[in-house]
């Protein structure tokens, strides 16, 4: 009875407004009664509509309702038309309050679910509550089609394809395509570019478009985002970085199992439609083994780093984008083109506004010549290694002479090597550093590092042993960071004669890395330190391998006494004095010992002396000092 009240009450205002109008144009026209009934319909019609669709004609109309019942009622009591007057003007203040026209549908009375929190899972029977996703502004038109990527000329046709197939017969073509790679190599840009292609709509997704912190909630933006696509009709629908969506379901949480079970069983859904499925990911051993079987993904597409001829346009044309014409000539071009062989597109890309920047700085100008660019792509890869804030120069490296001109020279090659590849000479693959412990192998490396501008890492045979996994690392970090030093520190625990050995499996990854079935890598020099060379397997000091051997001895005793000399006043500087005597007394016991050794024998000398001023308040080094410093550095001393 309420309901069919408010009804009537909101039809009022309308069929009265319409009946008066229609009486109106009888009375003008002086309708017979046929005519007359005929007007009032069309009327009365008229203004239901004007009353559904137009708010002020709706207002106004109630107006006009409300003045005619006060008047009709004012003729029989002044009393009675004020408080009709007033009751009116109160429920209109209402009906504005609560928005007047918005029709209530008769149903039974909602209850507000509050959102469900993480963690909290639904009461038994409570259905869970419906929403509606939208992801409309992932839904693109491609910018560029597969003209703007050069190279990779097998990767696109095999796309394309396949996608042709997919919209030209969805019910029996194979449809997943699924990209991997490094980082940066394009597998994003080759999805876009096969929508522009195809001149479909282009939808990509990834797990923060998706995700929710709430439970149960992420599994439904999938099936929405699904939903979404397949009403399109036809377009490339990319899930990035899908291992987020589909992890193993063997090591994983139970609701990223569910997400795993929710897109495994989309993937399939999406199979007959015009929808063309692409993945991409960094590694394929991060997805579950169900997604990447046939079935699902049916087109498993490797997207390597761009090739020669690719690395060429692309230094070409990112270098043309940030600098203009003639800026990177020919022969650099192709020796950055062929030393830079691995990185990946994104990495290349960013070569032309670093070098944009150095110019505005000031560091160069004119033409990029081949170091400018060296030093654009160090400042690009922002790492040095492991290189030590203070190293010690090759001149300050106590070595016999002939080595220290070997490392000179070396560090020279290093330093021009682009004018060296063109009159035809070549760097070593690998250095083999040998002599007594402590004769500064390890820092000569790093001298080599600093002096040449290569970048620096460092192991040791033992790591490599406790955990053969880090030599790919190594490898990997200085694919990265080339140019650069890789350094083997103690190398004869793992490249000890294989038939003696028990380690043979590590010696063998090492020599194939350096000179093997994966072939060179260009910019990455390889040096090994060993106090026993002759205990090496031959193969690791054979040619194209550790094939060029600088020898370190002890100094001379000329060399020792002038270094041990000079350390002694610098350890000692204003603090503590110190005679001749007790200086030629430790040059004397010294003699014939390594670097190394004096270092350690100098600072035992003032820490004690040192000790002796804490408790006596002496400032001289003596002969005691000095035997105690002996006596704890070598106990036969």
């Amino acid at each position: 009875m309420k309901d069919v009240i408010v009804f009537t009450a909101r039809l009022l205002p309308p069929i009265l407004t319409g009946t008066l109008a229609g009486a109106g144009i009888r009375s003008l026209l002086h309708l017979h009664d046929r005519y007359w009934l005929l007007a009032m319909l069309v009327c009365a019609g008229l203004a239901l509509v004007l009353h559904h669709y137009v708010r002020a004609a709706r207002w106004l109309m109630i107006t006009g309702t409300v003045a005619m019942l006060v008047l009709a009622i004012g003729q029989y009591s002044v009393l009675g038309a004020g408080l009709l007057s007033a009751g009116i003007v109160l429920w209109l203040a209402l009906l504005a309050r609560n928005g007047y026209g918005k029709t209530r549908q008769p149903s039974q009375p909602s209850v507000q679910q509050p959102a469900p929190r993480s963690g909290a899972p639904h009461a038994p029977g409570q259905a869970t509550p419906q929403r509606a996703y939208s992801l409309d502004e992932r839904v693109l038109r491609a910018r560029f089609a597969f003209d703007a990527i050069t190279g990779m000329a097998d990767t696109k046709n095999r796309l394309l394809n396949a996608a042709r197939d997919i919209l030209a017969n969805p019910a029996q073509a194979r449809n997943g395509i699924l990209l991997s790679g490094e980082p940066g190599n394009g597998k994003t840009m080759l999805a876009e570019a096969l929508a522009g292609e195809l001149r479909i709509p282009f939808f990509s997704i990834s797990y923060q478009d998706i995700a929710s912190k709430w439970v149960n909630e992420t599994p439904e933006r999938v099936k929405a985002a699904f939903a979404q696509a397949t009403r399109l009709g036809q377009a490339v629908l990319l899930i990035d970085e899908v291992d987020g969506f589909i992890k193993s379901r063997h090591v994983s949480h139970h609701m990223d199992r569910d997400l795993t079970n929710t897109m495994l069983t989309e993937i399939v859904r999406l199979r007959g439609t015009r929808i063309i499925l692409v993945a991409a990911t960094n590694d394929l051993d991060w997805l579950d083994g169900a997604a990447v079987r046939e079935g699902r993904f049916d087109f498993k597409i490797e997207v390597p780093p761009p090739d020669a001829p690719a690395r060429e346009a692309l230094l070409s044309r990112t270098v043309f984008q940030a600098l203009g014409p003639n800026t990177l000539g020919a022969p650099v071009l192709r020796s950055l083109a062929a030393r830079w062989e691995g990185f990946s597109a994104a990495r290349l890309m960013a070569f032309g506004p670093q070098l944009a920047d150095m110019r505005r700085a000031g560091a160069f100008s004119g033409v990029v010549s081949f170091e400018i660019a060296m030093q654009a792509m160090r400042r690009i890869q922002g790492s040095r290694g492991h290189l030590p804030e203070k190293v010690k120069t090759i001149e300050e490296i106590i070595m016999p002479d002939a080595s220290r001109q070997d490392l000179h020279d070396l560090a020279f090659k290093l330093q021009h090597v682009f004018n060296l590849e063109k009159l035809g000479g070549d760097l070593p693959r690998g250095l083999l550093f040998y002599g007594p412990p402590g004769t500064s192998k390890t820092q000569a490396a790093m001298s080599l590092a600093a002096a040449s501008g290569y970048a620096f890492l460092k192991t040791t045979g033992a790591e490599l042993l406790s955990n053969p996994s880090s030599w790919d690392e190594l490898i990997r970090d200085a694919k990265s960071l080339r140019p650069v030093i890789a350094f083997i520190d103690e190398a004869d625990d793992v490249l000890a004669d294989r038939r003696m050995s028990g380690v043979s499996a590590v010696a063998n990854k090492v020599l194939t890395a350096i000179d093997g079935a994966d072939g060179r890598v260009r910019d990455v020099l390889y040096i090994a330190a060993t106090n026993h060379p002759d205990s090496l397997d031959s193969a690791a000091i054979r040619g194209g391998r550790f094939e060029q051997k600088i020898r370190f001895d002890v100094p001379s005793d000329e060399a020792l006494a002038t270094y041990v000399r000079t350390k002694l006043r610098l350890l000692a500087g204003r603090a503590f004095g110190v005679s001749r005597h007790t200086t030629e007394y430790l040059v004397s016991e010294l003699l014939g010992c390594s670097i190394a050794d004096a270092d350690s024998v100098l600072q035992r000398a003032i820490d004690s002396a040192a000790l002796r001023h804490l408790r006596e308040g002496t400032k001289t080094i003596t002969v005691v000092d000095m035997r105690s410093a002996l006596r704890s550095t070598f106990d036969n001393k």
